[in-house]
């Protein structure tokens, strides 16, 4: 009678093992222990071409001296700051953005000794380098440095939305000083939809291309204050991102 009941514990004892096991390996994260070192545990591996290649790899990081590197997250898109090392054991540190380099990336040989600096920005799917510093030679020799189109590509979301309020602001302020100045009710925006048109279209030319009032009345000095400044505003930074952008040579 006692071996059976035994017999019967040590069973379940290894069905529950089974399900704890099964569980952990269906639904945990698995890493492994290197050098004191968190890793994660890769469950598949190729060699190609005398390259170790890992499948199903997602969702991963590396710890290294307590620093997480190296991370991809479900997407397999790399994440965070990342050490890249060469096949003869160079390596670069940097940092990526949903898969995307960022930022300024420094590049050393296998001694420690840095080699290179490079600063890139990503707008979209491009990626421009704004900055390369070699080092191999023991000085710093700038092979490329584009302070103008740096800033503007690290600023380019408020620039547009300064040139954009800028220029289309000041169409409805002319509207409102052209009328005072003609004694009209115009409206500065033209329609034109099917049989439906409306009679200012000479109005809406005027109040878009007018950047410049210098003979108005006396009742609209402060509105031909504001919209000059404005014209000043986004005439300017129109101009400055053409002609900063041909002397970078990126048009």
């Amino acid at each position: 009678m006692y071996y059976v009941q035994h017999n019967k514990t040590v069973k379940r004892i290894i069905i529950i093992s089974t399900l704890i096991l099964l569980t952990t390996l269906l639904f945990g994260q698995k890493f492994m222990i290197k050098n004191s070192d968190t890793l994660p545990y890769k469950d598949e591996m190729e060699v190609r071409d005398g390259k170790a290649v890992y499948l199903g790899t997602c969702w991963t990081f590396e710890k290294i001296n307590g620093q997480i590197i190296n991370q991809q997250d479900r997407n397999c898109l790399s994440q965070g700051r990342w050490k890249i090392s060469d096949d003869s054991g160079n390596y670069r540190i940097g940092d990526y953005i949903d898969g995307k380099s960022v930022g300024v990336w420094k590049h050393f040989d296998k001694a420690g000794k840095l080699l290179k600096e490079t600063e890139t920005v990503s707008i979209g799917r491009d990626t421009y380098t704004i900055k390369e510093i070699d080092y191999s030679t023991g000085q710093a020799v700038t092979i490329v440095n584009k302070p103008f189109l740096a800033f503007y590509l690290k600023n380019l979301f408020v620039i547009v939305i300064i040139l954009f309020v800028s220029f289309f602001s000041r169409i409805f302020i002319n509207s409102r000083i052209y009328n005072i100045e003609n004694g009209t009710k115009n409206s500065p925006i033209y329609l034109q939809l099917g049989p439906l048109v409306t009679n200012n279209f000479g109005h809406s030319v005027l109040c878009t291309f007018s950047f410049w009032f210098s003979n108005y009345k006396p009742e609209n000095k402060r509105l031909v204050l504001i919209t000059n400044t404005l014209s000043i505003i986004s005439l300017g930074i129109f101009f400055g991102i053409i002609v900063g952008l041909a002397i970078t040579g990126e048009i």
